[in-house]
């Protein structure tokens, strides 16, 4: 016979781990888009998005979500150790930036399947279509780390 300990279940459903996790990319991916297809117009430099913008948006997404998912799992939330591990976020997403501007021929695949939108959709399309990928493995990662109290 299982004790009461034994049988009793911690954290949260992988459903909701999940459902926060494409949550988090899809807003990332969606302004990823919007930044980089110029459908978002403001008066400051393109860079800034994807090393600036993105980066900052990225860690308070993820900061929220694991701190969610913690206190689900828990029911508190470290709050200093969920700051340490939101500090590497930016860096993935500095990385895909860096990748996506030396190697363009990442790009090609995706803007291939629209190949009769303007060239700033096309682009994009796919900043949108990696940066979703990179949120979340980003988020999934972290998420499976913040379950533990």
């Amino acid at each position: 016979m299982a004790t009461p300990a034994a049988t009793e279940k911690t954290g949260v459903s992988n459903g909701v781990r999940v459902s926060v996790a494409i949550v988090v990319a899809i807003i990332l991916g969606i302004f990823t888009l919007l930044w980089d297809g110029n459908f978002i117009k403001v008066g400051i430099p393109h860079f800034i998005g994807p090393y600036v913008i993105l980066p900052l948006m990225a860690v308070v997404l993820i900061f929220g979500g694991d701190c969610l998912i913690q206190y689900l799992s828990c029911g508190k939330i470290q709050w200093y150790i969920q700051a340490q591990r939101a500090a590497i976020v930016p860096i993935p997403f500095w990385v895909m930036s860096i990748a996506l501007y030396f190697l363009p021929i990442l790009r090609w695949p995706i803007e291939g399947l629209a190949q009769r939108s303007t060239p700033s959709t096309r682009n994009g399309l796919s900043s949108g279509f990696y940066y979703f990928w990179t949120g979340l493995y980003t988020q999934s990662l972290l998420i499976s780390l913040s379950q533990f109290c």
